[in-house]
């Protein structure tokens, strides 16, 4: 139970149904180490939270209020009362922090895949690019040695045999 309940539940757990509680009062019997200001901020707070659970009946010269419970702080108790209000705050947090952990995970390997395709992307390039020079450079050497014949629409092979031309250029030498 945390302070604000503890504040709560002692306001209620007195046997005078209309009591009516200062900050000092609430002060001294619950955390008498704590000074007026701790105790002003405390009760400010569940105020603050939470108005239907106290009604301010009048302002004193010391600057504090006087107090009075209402009838709804006991079913508010029963329900887990700021004790579960700061629990389901923790959790909502917790869930909060983390998706963002996991969404941060996910832009990083987003990041990842973007330069990885890049790398990839970049060598598919230069592939692509020799590549082309290659077939450019078959094509050129295709029409460089193949000859179409006039009088038909085929191609043939121009053949040079360097095998039969060295023959021919060694019979002649023999023969001088």
């Amino acid at each position: 139970m945390n302070e604000k309940d503890l504040v709560l539940k002692t306001m209620i757990s007195h046997p005078e149904k209309n009591a009516h509680f200062s900050y000092e009062s609430l002060r001294k019997h619950l955390f008498p180490e704590w000074n007026f200001d701790e105790m002003k901020f405390l009760i400010d707070s569940i105020v603050s939270e939470k108005p239907e659970l106290l009604k301010v009946i009048e302002y004193t010269l010391e600057g504090g209020s006087l107090l009075q419970p209402s009838g709804l702080i006991t079913n508010f108790l029963k329900n887990g009362g700021f004790t579960k209000i700061e629990k389901d705050r923790e959790i909502e947090l917790i869930k909060k922090l983390t998706r963002e952990e996991k969404e941060n995970k996910l832009l990083d390997l987003d990041l990842q895949l973007r330069k990885f395709e890049s790398k990839i992307g970049k060598k598919l390039i230069i592939f692509a690019a020799i590549i082309s020079l290659l077939s450019f450079v078959i094509t050129v050497l295709t029409l460089e040695f193949w000859q179409t014949d006039g009088s038909k629409n085929e191609q043939k092979n121009r053949v040079e045999n360097p095998l039969l031309n060295k023959k021919e250029g060694i019979q002649k030498d023999s023969l001088n």
